[in-house]
């Protein structure tokens, strides 16, 4: 829900916390920077300490690295955190993060070229250092997956794999009044 600023400027942030997002023109088109990538900071508070990109903001251009930029944060007291306050990671600017090069494990500048990729013969965004020429392969990150959960509504697998449908020779697998009206591009019905 978007409002006024005028009813903006009088609402408190804790109460309803305020949209930074930047405009489209300024928020960045491309990104070198991925989640799970070695990165340096190269300015700042934290300058030149490394760390893992835990997240990538591209609605305001920065990003959040594991254990840098921490700031403390006044929360209620409870049994997790007596004193009522916590530490929490800060967004940093992409602009002050470096990609690590893997051969030198030094900061550097990164270009994009475009691979032939073998097995499917499609073209591949791969990313360089400029300094060494050395690819930066991108970091899958799966670690939300040590989350997953089955709950009470999940399917269970041997039904989820189980057939539940046999097609048989001339026999549309919908009735035809059905596929007439997928196939109708213009919705017009007869």
């Amino acid at each position: 829900m978007r409002l006024h600023r005028s009813i903006l400027k009088a609402t408190s942030t804790r109460a309803m916390p305020r949209d930074k997002t930047l405009r489209k023109d300024l928020q960045l088109k491309t990104w070198k920077i991925t989640r799970g990538d070695q990165v340096m900071v190269i300015s700042g508070k934290d300058r030149g300490q490394t760390g893992t990109v835990t997240e990538v903001m591209r609605k305001t251009n920065s990003v959040f690295v594991r254990g840098l930029k921490l700031a403390f944060k006044n929360v209620a007291k409870t049994k997790e955190s007596p004193s009522g306050k916590i530490q929490k990671e800060m967004p940093i600017h992409v602009s002050n993060v470096a990609l690590i090069d893997p051969s030198t494990n030094q900061p550097t500048k990164v270009r994009i070229g475009k691979v032939d990729n073998p097995d499917t013969g499609a073209k591949e965004r791969r990313r360089y250092s400029v300094s060494s020429g050395t690819e930066i392969p991108r970091n899958i990150d799966l670690s939300y997956q040590k989350e997953w959960k089955d709950g009470a509504a999940d399917t269970v697998p041997e039904v989820a794999n189980k057939v539940s449908f046999t097609t048989v020779p001339g026999v549309p697998p919908f009735p035809a009044d059905v596929v007439r009206e997928i196939r109708n591009r213009h919705k017009k019905h007869y």
